[in-house]
């Protein structure tokens, strides 16, 4: 549940170009992808059917030809047992060694040699005998020489031709019948086969990299090959089974049987090599369908950018605007949703333009009547005139405390009035800020310290008069008066990255963090710090103004930035 949960949430946040392009993508390949699995399965599997019926059909014709050469091995022996000049030598009882001569040379050694000419593959051709026939190379041999064998019962009791095998040898054995006397002798006809040339029929079969296993009736392998190798049971007790799972591989496997022995010959090919001939013509389909795959990629791609592209243009013109920049950048004719979402932007930009600008010019004009209001309640030439008074009786009278605040007064009424304007080179607004502060010392009987630490680069730079005088009258007022003792105010100014910073640092109460959050934005009640932050965000922009720190018992640090002007 969460899994999906977290990639519908990646879905939706993927930006719009990436949305119709992936549905678009979808949408296409669904029935690629479906059509091109169903031909690549279709194909691949009637390839393999194909490959596995061409390999049973090979299969086949190989154990057709090995039975039909052994019904040929067959037709020879039985030529060797019914030939009555064999079966009568085999039976005879010998007393002459000259007639024992004659039936080995003239009768038995004719016979074998006719008949194995006529198949050179037939190694040995052996008559074991129950008669007192003598030895004869590898042509007569006594019958007691193979009483001891697993087959020779079986012979004995069969009147068919027998097909054996062992590690190294194929053979075929049969016993020679004679119906015409009593007591016939024990006879038998044995028939060695170069079985190299027996089974070169199956020679194409393993090049290919199957490999045969031929078992006869009794389950007893006739030729494996690895001959080493152990099989599982169920490969040749159950003719059924067409695949089978051995040594870690999947195997086909296939079935012939040779009627003229009885064997059952088993096929065993990796399942691997037999679909390796199919693909070929699969990887062609599969090539196709990651064609028609990379061609819908393109196409969505190409087809998305388009689509996309005034929307981009429209985004990177809003980011701008978001910035501050009301310059309309993208313009759109089309009649579409996306070219009136365009104009409509267009148009709001506009008119927001216009409402700012008024309301700015607004508040610009307020901020200065009220300045132009504020010095107006104040007669400079009387003022002036009424503290020059002041100051001229004050000496008279050796009372040196009141005429320095007379002068004090009088300089800084006239740094405050500036003549009317609103600008004011920053040594003059220091000039006024520092009469004001002696003044507060006058009045408090310096009770508080004071430090300035002005940079005198940022001295001959203009900048908006009396924004100086509210932050030190804040710094007093609800910092240093609230101190039993102590109290100390530093004024600083320095030059930094084209901007004039001020701060204002007090060890008074502190604000408290509630009342801290709010300063700035509360509606002021007077001529304070608001009014000032206000001014400065705007004349200069929202990035200046003051920033304030305070920490409750501790102090508070008050910092002014704007930019640094030269008028």
């Amino acid at each position: 549940m969460q899994s999906w949960y977290t990639l519908k949430k990646r879905i939706h946040d993927m930006n719009f170009q990436s949305k119709i392009k992936f549905a678009f993508l979808l949408i296409s390949m669904i029935p690629v992808i479906v059509l091109g699995s169903f031909c690549f399965s279709e194909t691949r599997s009637l390839l393999i059917n194909q490959s596995k019926s061409d390999l049973n059909a090979a299969l086949n014709q190989s154990a057709l030809t090995l039975n039909s050469q052994l019904e040929a091995y067959n037709k020879i022996v039985n030529f060797l047992s019914f030939n009555q000049e064999i079966v009568n030598a085999a039976n005879h009882t010998y007393t002459s060694t000259f007639e024992m001569y004659d039936q080995l040379v003239n009768v038995i050694d004719q016979n074998f040699y006719t008949a194995r000419n006529l198949n050179a593959s037939i190694e040995q051709l052996t008559l074991y005998t129950g008669t007192n026939l003598h030895q004869h190379g590898q042509t007569v041999r006594p019958i007691s020489e193979v009483h001891n064998t697993t087959w020779y019962p079986l012979v004995m009791k069969s009147t068919n031709i027998l097909w054996f095998s062992d590690r190294h040898n194929i053979y075929s054995v049969r016993r020679v019948l004679n119906t015409k006397i009593k007591n016939p002798k024990d006879n038998i006809i044995y028939a060695r086969i170069n079985s190299k040339s027996l089974l070169e029929p199956f020679d194409s079969l393993e090049t290919q990299g199957a490999e045969l296993l031929i078992i006869d009736a009794a389950g007893q392998a006739v030729y494996s090959s690895e001959p080493d190798e152990v099989y599982p049971n169920s490969l040749y007790r159950d003719p059924s089974v067409d695949e089978m799972h051995w040594n870690g591989k999947k195997y086909t496997v296939l079935h012939a049987s040779i009627p003229t022995s009885g064997w059952e010959v088993f096929l065993y090919k990796p399942t691997s090599l037999i679909t390796q001939s199919a693909w070929r013509i699969v990887s062609t389909v599969l090539l196709m369908i990651i064609a028609c795959i990379g061609a819908v990629v393109v196409a969505g791609t190409l087809f998305s950018r388009k689509f996309i592209s005034r929307i981009e243009q429209l985004r990177h013109n809003m980011k701008t605007v978001e910035e501050g920049s009301l310059e309309v950048t993208v313009h759109s004719d089309s009649k579409d949703e996306i070219g009136d979402l365009i104009r409509g932007f267009g148009n709001m930009v506009v008119k927001t333009e216009d409402l700012i600008n008024k309301v700015y010019r607004e508040e610009i004009a307020r901020k200065e009547y009220e300045m132009k209001a504020l010095q107006a309640q104040i007669n400079p030439h009387f003022l002036y005139n009424s503290l020059s008074l002041i100051n001229w009786r004050a000496l008279r009278i050796h009372a040196t405390d009141i005429s320095e605040m007379a002068q004090l007064l009088s300089t800084f009424y006239r740094t405050t009035l500036n003549k009317g304007n609103n600008m004011i080179l920053v040594s003059n607004e220091i000039l006024n800020v520092q009469s004001y502060m002696k003044i507060q010392l006058l009045m408090h009987s310096n009770s508080f310290d004071v430090e300035y630490q002005i940079d005198e680069a940022i001295l001959p730079y203009h900048m908006p008069n009396l924004m100086l005088q509210p932050l030190i009258e804040n710094a007093i007022i609800h910092g240093i008066e609230n101190r039993d003792e102590g109290g100390k105010i530093k004024l600083s100014g320095k030059l930094e990255d084209d901007c004039i910073v001020f701060q204002v640092d007090d060890n008074g109460i502190g604000i408290e963090p509630g009342q801290l959050a709010s300063l700035l934005d509360s509606k002021p009640t007077g001529y304070g710090l608001k009014n000032v932050h206000d001014r400065a965000r705007l004349m200069y922009g929202a990035e200046y103004g003051i920033t304030i720190m305070s920490e409750v018992n501790q102090g508070t640090h008050v910092t002014l930035r704007f930019p640094a002007a030269d008028e």
